[in-house]
């Protein structure tokens, strides 16, 4: 077997249940302590239930959105240990109106008995000078679509629950 071909597959499962925007089969991929990293800010998930509740609600805006027809391509992958991996995808998703709209990810990956679980999810900009643009999207309609993600974090976050220090 091929050093990456296990995360290859756990990858391509996980984004057929992304691409459904399911939010029971994508929550039991991730494991706890989860944390996620977005626009410079992480959040922690020690609980199960503040995680899906949290999922629940990006979900939710993303159909508002008209999400559909997500496609990923993988920019990297590595096995740091056998029980620790990292993976970086480009994700690039239709609008119902039509417009793509393009990210990166990272996700933090161990090994869990037997399986690949996600502890982590970083979003990013790939800026490398290595980096070719995709080809099915503008600059602009990405630019777009961020600011309306940006503009939609606020309302996101009221409903996020949060240990409280």
């Amino acid at each position: 077997m091929d050093e990456t071909e296990d995360l290859e597959a756990f990858l391509e499962d996980f984004s057929k249940v992304y691409a459904r925007l399911d939010v029971d089969g994508v929550t039991d991929m991730f494991c706890l302590p989860f944390f996620s990293l977005i626009n410079g800010e992480k959040t922690d998930w020690p609980k199960l239930e503040e995680l899906y509740h949290t999922t629940c609600i990006l979900f939710d805006w993303y159909q508002q959105q008209g999400f559909h027809d997500a496609h990923y391509a993988i920019l990297s992958m590595l096995k740091i240990t056998p029980k620790l991996a990292t993976a970086r995808l480009r994700w690039r998703v239709l609008l119902t109106d039509g417009s793509p709209w393009e990210y990166c990810t990272s996700y933090q990956l161990k090994h869990i008995d037997g399986e690949w679980k996600i502890a982590g999810v970083i979003q990013f900009e790939d800026t490398s000078p290595n980096s070719l643009p995709h080809p099915f999207i503008a600059a602009e309609n990405a630019l777009h679509h961020l600011a309306e993600l940006a503009e939609a974090e606020p309302a996101l976050l009221k409903n996020i629950y949060f240990e409280a220090q």
